[in-house]
């Protein structure tokens, strides 16, 4: 084991030396080993495949700060599960999807029945002609929570108001935009 740790740490160097070689070898050594675990979190071949590529692109890119002390095995599940967040936030901070979601759950109706009623472009186009009809302190407020992924404290802090007073504001610009999506779709 000795042995596997020297050598690991001798490609470590080569690798902060820009030896696409040693870069290679540690590819080999661990992508499998990322992609099973991001697999099991993503349950998507082609997303996983992603993520570790991405992963790897980083080692590659921050090579010549790469530490021989620490865990190298540690530093790329790291790397990868901040890959994993920063997809799934970017997932959930979809409004379009929020939406589409909402709209889905609510009707309880089938996904075929779904994509038949509308798809997620003509949501994004409601959407944006919905958000015309907030105020533009409502518009400011919605944009930081749905798309910029702020949370309450968040925006409170950047907007210099209370909490409460940024919860009511978004309360207040969801009612209108659903209010909105309610005229082009059939919701009950």
């Amino acid at each position: 084991m000795e042995r596997d740790i020297d050598s690991i740490s001798f490609y470590i160097k080569e690798l902060r030396n820009g030896s696409h070689q040693a870069f290679n070898v540690l590819y080999d050594i661990y992508a499998d080993q990322l992609f099973s675990f991001v697999f099991v979190h993503t349950k998507s071949r082609m997303l996983s495949e992603d993520i570790v590529q991405d992963t790897f692109l980083k080692l590659w890119i921050n090579r010549k700060n790469i530490s021989t002390d620490g865990s190298f095995k540690s530093l790329l599940y790291t790397i990868c599960k901040n890959k994993i967040v920063d997809v799934f936030r970017t997932q959930i901070n979809k409004v379009e999807l929020d939406l589409f979601i909402e709209i889905y759950d609510q009707n309880d109706i089938s996904e075929n029945e779904v994509y038949k009623k509308m798809d997620l472009d003509d949501l994004s186009n409601i959407l944006k002609m919905s958000k015309t009809i907030l105020s533009d302190r409502e518009l400011e407020v919605f944009n930081l929570s749905r798309e910029k992924g702020k949370n309450i404290r968040e925006i409170a802090k950047i907007l210099c108001l209370s909490e409460q007073t940024i919860k009511n504001i978004l309360t207040s610009s969801l009612k209108k935009i659903r209010l909105q999506l309610s005229k082009y779709f059939f919701i009950i």
